[in-house]
């Protein structure tokens, strides 16, 4: 487990160094000022959809900046060659692979808890609170889609270059929904082959909609919290299609000459 540490370790260090999650914060700095703009003209009936908007927003942007982390740890370390003295050492390739996850994990988590708390104080300056369980609930659910994309850049970033790797990863992350819902709508109308081709998809494409608890954490009001037989299948959901991608990944790593 040291091992797993000590790369993870390395991972955050380096990503809390870069600029890209300090530019997301400001970017919510930024929606948080708006959010008191309306406060501020009087407003006040606009200020729960534009909270709202406002996590929804925060949450593109820390998946988008998972994405983007996840899909360049490991071409860049064939790139520069540094995988090698790595896996000289004695260090597996599945702990090294398990580190890298770890490392963007505990990145994704410093990012999107530096968002949550500038909504948090501009929450509280607007004098509306937060649902703390239900909030709780949203920041898990959150951290396990970031896990599932995490291991699905890795897998892509294994299988194409760096930039289809990350392309693909953020046009699955926008269009997850769109797709399932397409599948459902169209799949009477298709033949046999389209029908096998939608059931597969949908066993293999995660709906990211179902870890969005934004809009209950807003109307907290009418929400109660999920009770905790559904957070644990989401969580055993989520769990699932992450250690899919990360078996894919860890199969073309394996395989992957050094």
């Amino acid at each position: 487990m040291r091992q797993h540490l000590l790369i993870a370790r390395t991972v955050l260090i380096e990503a809390v160094r870069r600029r890209e999650i300090y530019v997301v914060v400001l970017l919510s700095v930024a929606l948080v000022a708006g959010v008191m703009s309306i406060h501020f003209f009087a407003l006040e009936g606009l200020t729960k959809f534009y909270r709202e908007v406002t996590l929804q927003v925060m949450s593109m942007a820390a998946a988008i900046t998972t994405v983007v982390l996840a899909s360049r740890q490991l071409p860049r370390e064939f790139d520069n060659r540094t995988i090698h003295p790595l896996l000289a050492k004695p260090v597996g390739r599945s702990t090294f692979l398990v580190g890298k996850l770890l490392g963007v994990m505990a990145a994704a988590a410093f990012c999107f808890a530096l968002l949550l708390a500038v909504y948090v104080a501009g929450s509280y300056w607007l004098g509306t609170g937060i649902p703390w369980a239900l909030f709780a609930q949203y920041f898990y659910l959150q951290m396990i889609m970031m896990l599932i994309l995490a291991t699905l850049g890795f897998a892509l970033s294994l299988r194409f270059n760096l930039d289809a790797a990350i392309t693909l990863g953020i046009v699955f992350y926008f269009t997850s929904a769109i797709i399932m819902s397409a599948s459902v709508m169209i799949y009477k109308e298709t033949g046999n082959v389209g029908r096998v081709l939608m059931v597969a998809m949908n066993y293999l494409l995660p709906q990211l909609t179902l870890f969005d608890l934004s809009e209950k954490t807003i109307h907290a009001d009418a929400w109660g919290p999920l009770p905790l037989s559904v957070m644990a299948q989401l969580t055993v959901y989520g769990a699932a299609y992450a250690a899919l991608y990360l078996g894919v990944a860890y199969l073309m790593f394996r395989r992957r000459p050094l």
